[in-house]
């Protein structure tokens, strides 16, 4: 059975209020998400590592997630990149921070990254990302962090009332446009 940081969360919950200001995450409305994001691109996971850093306070995990890069929306990024978290799991022992995405080789998603060094490079925290999945037909399809179908950019940082509607998740290529133009929409200003 995994070995829990018991000292770690509360490490955790004093590196994200000193770091992040509040351990509270507001939903991000998607011109929020957009416009907080130094990068957004589309990415598939290649690696997924955590590894002991030392804190002023003791020993911490942090996970390093490497990203082939398929499609840049926002910013500039090679054709790998690689992004940090705070908590992960080494052996049996785990540092869980809530809220903190999980990320597994093969993944593909799209990621809204914040220019801000944090406790997560994500804007929102776990909002900044999005799964991709392919439908039936091959189709790439946008599904929210958690796995709602997103029927649309105004869906984002919205829970839907009647959470058992049936949503078709819309096409990644939908969301690229709408992503490129609320970007251009921002650079008019």
């Amino acid at each position: 059975m995994p070995r829990r940081l018991a000292p770690l969360s509360l490490i955790c919950t004093l590196l994200m209020a000193g770091v992040a200001g509040s351990t509270t995450v507001i939903p991000p409305t998607f011109e929020s998400l957009v416009s907080n994001a130094s990068t957004i691109f589309v990415g598939e996971v290649m690696d997924v590592r955590a590894v002991w850093m030392s804190t002023p306070r003791g020993r911490a995990i942090k996970t390093y997630v490497t990203f082939r890069v398929e499609d840049v929306w926002k910013g500039s990024v090679g054709t790998v990149t690689q992004l940090e978290f705070l908590g992960g799991t080494i052996g049996e022992t785990t540092m869980e921070v809530v809220g903190m995405p999980a990320f597994r080789d093969g993944q593909r998603t799209v990621l809204f990254v914040s220019g801000e060094r944090t406790v997560s490079p994500l804007v929102g925290f776990y909002h900044g990302r999005m799964r991709v999945e392919k439908d039936p037909y091959g189709v790439d399809r946008v599904r929210t962090y958690d796995g709602r179908s997103l029927g649309n950019p105004s869906e984002v940082g919205v829970q839907r009332p009647n959470y058992m509607t049936q949503v078709t998740p819309m096409r990644l290529a939908d969301l690229a446009s709408a992503v490129r133009g609320r970007v251009l929409a921002g650079r008019a200003r």
